[in-house]
């Protein structure tokens, strides 16, 4: 059976509008979800969690020792060790280890450490400038002994350094 238009062509514009229509939604719907798909993942941005590391550092030397953390230059934090025992300096939370921060009674990175022996010999270690760097061997987290890489996938764990008979003789007098 023919379609029956009536006299002014109505039913075809309106044919035609809604036509058009559902394709303009069509086409918005696509751009809105391909809007989306790409914020989503321009947006996402890998955050580490966040870690609760403590630090514990033994004295494998026959001599007693003190810790003294450096700020540019003022001590501000100092840990005494006996001969074969060991100290806990602190925790942190942070994405990863970040040895002598500490957060009392100021947030304070420790940016040099010396080990002072009891018989005036004293060993240096700083922290390297710059973004994401260690520094010598007490600063380098790597470098504690049962760090693995392993142990970062934990949400909690400690670091063991142990400062040896090697340390003490690399040791110059005290200044």
């Amino acid at each position: 059976m023919p379609c029956l238009a009536n006299s002014n062509g109505t039913h075809g514009k309106r044919i035609l509008k809604t036509f058009i229509t559902m394709q303009q939604k069509t086409i918005w719907t696509l751009f809105l979800i391909i809007g989306i798909s790409v914020l989503v993942h321009s947006c996402s941005k890998r955050i580490e969690p966040i870690k609760t590391i403590t630090y514990v550092y033994k004295n494998g030397t026959a001599y007693d020792l003190v810790l003294e953390v450096y700020d540019n230059g003022v001590k501000f934090k100092s840990f005494s060790i006996s001969p074969n025992k060991e100290v806990e300096t602190g925790t942190t939370r942070d994405e990863g280890p970040v040895p002598f921060l500490f957060y009392e009674p100021t947030m304070k990175y420790g940016d040099s450490v010396v080990v002072r022996f009891s018989n005036n010999r004293c060993l240096s270690y700083s922290r390297k400038s710059g973004s994401g760097s260690l520094g010598d061997k007490i600063f380098d987290y790597r470098e504690y002994d049962n760090y693995t890489p392993d142990l970062e996938n934990k949400s909690k764990f400690t670091l063991y350094y142990t400062i040896t008979v090697d340390d003490y003789n690399e040791s110059v007098d005290c200044e």
